[in-house]
């Protein structure tokens, strides 16, 4: 495959992006200092570093789309993995269509800079860059992830087939080995396309972490709610395997990369434990927000709880599907969900966004809440949210409750939640513990044990290491945000950064004689209006598989 050979590498050489999804210096930085990660030890050592704050909430789909635009959710519009339709449907998945906003490897592009990226979340279906794309999180398998069918069959003929998405297996090991030898083959691909097809600008990511720290987090901890019942089927380092794993990555690619490249490592947000989860919809229909239809769909919902604590959830869920098809339902996982809300008695919703949707009347399909009970209906929501204390431990189950507005700013802002928040974290021995929300219709306590899908969870903090010819040495720095990482990349490759972006030019992480030499160059981009793609908040014609992926993760109950 050829690329431009209008090739002007800056004066820092090229620069390479490695992604990994989720990871938190809770974990790194004890690891790195016993010995188990080398690689991240030397970073930390002989380069920057940062606490980096994720987007409001704290998830892979706002969280990737702010990194690729270096712009904040009210701009980009993507909140969740869905988006709001305001239809009957409710809601449909996003794709990376769903983006509002111009990516930074495409802004290098422009300034005939070579790119390749790789696996990053929100990428499918695949554009054309200059240089080479292999979609993410929700792109098929095999020869869908790529932009160019020359490339797959170059890449499947030196490297094998391309795995985005492992299998989720019933059997804990074996769902493990397929996610550590998923993020194996990407780091195959990675350095063969490295040696082959080098580029100034390279971007990976290691999803698949993510993945495992949710279902594994259990598994090292014998204070967590969920260590006892795993038995014989805990794997204790199975974690730090996914961290060894990445850290032999970290070392390989920069090892390929060469002495005159930059490298950045981030991640989307961090994880922490879940403690246990609220049961958000239940509270709703306690207080007379949401009633259920009592259907056959609510019935199935039921069940697959029940199939969960049984360890058969696989087989129901796939079961449930099909018997739902019969009675005439929906056979799109999502219908399961919402077919059991009664509508015309529902005022409130959690899910399937992190927050909390009214259904209001003349936006909403078959919206109840009137205009003006809109903002008293909110304010008695945050209220009352705000008071929810744990009766086992007196904390409080949400640390803050929004409106949209106060958080977000943009065009987009429509598209969010009416309600968001911050669940509640406490330490305790050392350790860090979150509560989760359980969106579930089917609930009948208050408050749940975790779910095997999602013994860890998501925190706002994730980690931030750049190393390089000009990075400054053995530095930390108070945090940053996940905003400013585009605009960071742009000036380190002598791009124009558009003052249009959220995010800021992190000057500190480089030597300051560096900075006095290279002042940023700003330019002005219509990073909105030439975002190149529809314009449109929710993705069309993969809607099932899409679903059907989020339900594996945990993201639909």
């Amino acid at each position: 495959m050829q690329f431009s050979n209008n090739h002007h590498p800056h004066a820092n050489g090229r620069v390479m992006i490695i992604g990994l999804d989720g990871a938190t210096f809770d974990l790194i930085e004890p690891w790195a200092a016993a010995g188990h990660l080398p690689n991240m030890a030397r970073l930390l050592q002989e380069g920057a570093s940062a606490r980096l704050l994720s987007t409001i909430p704290a998830h892979s789909g706002p969280g990737w789309a702010t990194f690729a635009t270096g712009l904040l959710p009210g701009k980009h519009g993507v909140y969740h993995f869905a988006g709001p339709t305001r239809d009957a449907e409710y809601f449909r998945p996003l794709s990376g269509d769903s983006i509002r906003g111009r990516r930074f490897w495409d802004l290098a592009g422009d300034h005939n800079r070579t790119v390749g990226i790789i696996n990053v979340p929100l990428t499918f279906p695949p554009r054309k860059v200059n240089g080479y794309m292999i979609a993410g999180l929700f792109a098929p398998n095999g020869a869908g992830a790529f932009e160019s069918r020359e490339l797959y069959e170059e890449v499947y003929a030196h490297c094998g087939e391309y795995i985005v998405n492992a299998p989720v297996l019933q059997n804990r090991q074996a769902f493990l080995d397929g996610l550590l030898n998923g993020m194996a083959g990407g780091l195959k691909v990675g350095e063969y396309l490295l040696d082959k097809h080098p580029t100034d600008l390279f971007v990976i990511v290691f999803r698949m972490i993510d993945s495992v720290m949710h279902r594994y987090w259990a598994d090292m901890d014998p204070d967590h709610p969920l260590y006892a019942e795993l038995g014989s089927s805990a794997i204790p380092n199975g974690v730090l395997d996914g961290y060894k794993l990445l850290d032999e990555a970290i070392g390989r690619l920069l090892e390929k990369s060469g002495p005159d490249t930059t490298l950045y490592i981030m991640s989307d947000h961090g994880f922490r434990a879940e403690y246990r989860r609220f049961s958000g919809n239940k509270w709703l229909r306690d207080n007379g927000l949401l009633a259920l239809k009592g259907s056959r769909a609510s019935m199935i919902g039921f069940a697959e709880k029940w199939a969960e604590r049984l360890r058969i959830e696989m087989m129901l869920k796939k079961v449930g599907m099909q018997v739902l098809k019969l009675m005439g339902g929906k056979s799109r996982p999502e219908g399961v969900l919402f077919q059991a809300v009664d509508w015309t008695r529902t005022k409130a919703v959690f899910g399937p966004t992190i927050g909390l949707n009214l259904n209001v009347k003349g936006r909403d399909a078959q919206g109840i809440v009137e205009p003006e009970e809109y903002e008293p209906l909110r304010d008695r929501l945050i209220k009352e949210l705000k008071a929810i204390r744990d009766p086992e431990t007196g904390h409080p189950v949400f640390q803050e409750v929004w409106r949209r507005e106060e958080v977000y700013f943009g065009e987009a802002v429509d598209l969010a939640p009416d309600l968001v928040f911050e669940m509640g974290e406490y330490h305790t021995n050392g350790k860090r513990w979150s509560y989760g929300m359980s969106a579930g219709f089917t609930e009948w306590r208050d408050y749940t044990t975790p779910s095997r899908r999602l013994a860890g969870e998501h925190a706002p903090d994730g980690i931030f290491m750049a190393y390089g010819p000009h990075i400054s040495r053995g530095q930390q720095f108070p945090d940053f945000s996940i905003a400013d990482i585009a605009p960071t990349i742009l000036y380190t490759m002598g791009v124009p950064v558009p003052q249009e972006m959220d995010g800021v030019v992190r000057l500190e992480v480089f030597d300051p004689a560096y900075v006095a030499a290279n002042p940023v160059a700003y330019t002005h981009v219509d990073l909105l209006g030439t975002a190149g793609s529809s314009g449109q908040a929710l993705a069309e014609g993969y809607n099932s598989a899409v679903a059907e992926r989020l339900r594996d993760l945990g993201y639909l109950e």
